[in-house]
């Protein structure tokens, strides 16, 4: 397979119409990582070849615009998004991100893209082939963080270059297909009766528990004193661990700190803080160091 296109010395895309003749052009293969001439003559088809002389590898399509797709977004820092169900929020804005991390392990999930706006955690997931499964979806409503779907598939379909400033524009800037998986719009059932997704986790759990285990409590509650303060934490069997505590400049600060380490969420409505596996076992872990009884009450 003619090989078109290549990663930079910065790990971006790029056509071989865009860079400099051999060795100069500074690239390596983007299946195998291997250093790549650029081959611009003027009787053959100007390609990418490797520099071991080796056969050209197979160079998947729907990879190349899934890596893109962050890459444009990443560089852009935003996006324009469709406006968020249920919310006062009624038209589609471009939205600047404080802080995008892409391919962060959050529990038991990796979004394509883990973005910040105004301190909010928003998932971001680009599909080409491949779309978010039921089980995701499950975790990504009980972790209560707004997701959007990017579906590119059609522009696989569309035969347009990549990288170019008209699939940047179509990724960037197109509505027609960006969706939010969290949340969703009402659904309406078959009796006329609206129904939607619970958006608390808190809310989700206590469902489980009563479907599943009736008398079995699905959580366990600790209660600490930092700093002569009380603080709240609830473990739910999920791995989740939701903290409160009265307002504190000091104890908020540090709950903060670690929702930036390790990932999170501040739950406005029942003033939490949502902490997820793996890095949820740390903060209980450095609660109970904080904590100045020698005895931690859990029940």
């Amino acid at each position: 397979m003619t090989m078109y296109v290549a990663l930079n010395e910065n790990n971006n895309l790029v056509q071989i119409e865009n860079v400099e003749r051999g060795l100069a052009c500074k690239c390596t293969c983007f299946e195998c990582g291997e250093t790549v001439i650029a081959r611009k003559g003027d009787i053959k088809e100007h390609h990418f070849a490797h520099a071991s002389n080796k056969e050209s590898c197979n160079i998947n399509p729907e990879s190349v615009l899934h890596k893109y797709a962050k890459e444009v977004i990443l560089e852009s820092m935003g996006l324009m998004l469709p406006a968020v169900p249920n919310t006062e929020d009624n038209e589609a804005a471009w939205w600047t991100f404080d802080k995008i991390i892409p391919e962060f392990h959050l529990g038991l999930i990796r979004p394509d893209l883990a973005c910040y706006y105004n301190d909010e955690p928003i998932f971001i997931e680009i599909a080409v082939t491949h779309f978010i499964d039921e089980n995701k979806l499950k975790i990504i409503e009980s972790m209560n963080v707004n997701t959007l779907e990017i579906d590119l598939s059609s522009l696989l379909q569309a035969e347009l270059v990549i990288p170019s400033e008209q699939a940047k524009k179509l990724i960037l800037e197109s509505l027609d297909h960006k969706s939010w998986l969290y949340p969703q719009a009402p659904k309406v059932i078959k009796n006329g009766v609206e129904g939607k997704i619970s958006k608390n986790p808190l809310e989700v759990t206590e469902q489980l528990a009563t479907n599943t285990t009736p008398n079995v409590s699905s959580w366990e509650d600790y209660q600490f004193t930092i700093n002569g303060i009380w603080v709240r934490a609830r473990k739910f069997s999920s791995g989740m661990l939701s903290v409160n505590c009265i307002y504190n400049p000091e104890i908020i600060a540090i709950l903060k700190q670690w929702r930036n380490e390790g990932g999170g969420r501040f739950d406005q409505k029942y003033r939490s803080w949502n902490y997820w596996q793996p890095f949820s076992a740390t903060v209980l872990e450095r609660l109970e160091q904080m904590h100045t009884p020698k005895d931690i009450k859990h029940y």
